[in-house]
């Protein structure tokens, strides 16, 4: 997925849906690494007094291929035996990573908001 307008409206919609439950001071910055065809990774960086900076990395062939540019203790090895579809989570230390598949209901203001959830425990859900 290559649609820069697409990825940086989900990443508008995550980041105004997330305020909510984040202390004042709280900056959200995200690597973006799109794909020819198989969807993009977001890696967003917590931290205090972070800018709400985006950084579009090159585009690669492949989630697999994005992956492997990724510094992340979720998947090693050889990364094509991997096949990724719909919103996939890892969450390290200040870092939370969606790997994104490419169909249109995953890029949606809706899906920004249910990503929210995942990050949230059940007790925050129902707030």
């Amino acid at each position: 997925m290559n649609d820069r307008k697409k990825i940086q409206n989900y990443i508008n919609n995550f980041r105004r849906k997330i305020a909510a439950y984040l202390r004042p001071g709280i900056g959200l910055s995200c690597n973006v690494h799109p794909t020819e065809t198989d969807g993009a990774i977001l890696e967003f960086i917590i931290g205090d007094e972070l800018q709400n900076d985006d950084s579009y990395k090159n585009v690669t062939s492949t989630i697999n291929d994005a992956l492997s540019t990724i510094e992340q203790r979720a998947f090693g090895g050889n990364l094509d035996g991997f096949k990724f579809s719909g919103t996939n989570l890892i969450m390290e230390e200040n870092r939370i990573i969606f790997i994104k598949d490419d169909s249109s209901s995953e890029w949606t203001d809706i899906a920004a908001q249910n990503d929210v959830l995942k990050l949230l425990p059940k007790t925050e859900r129902s707030k």
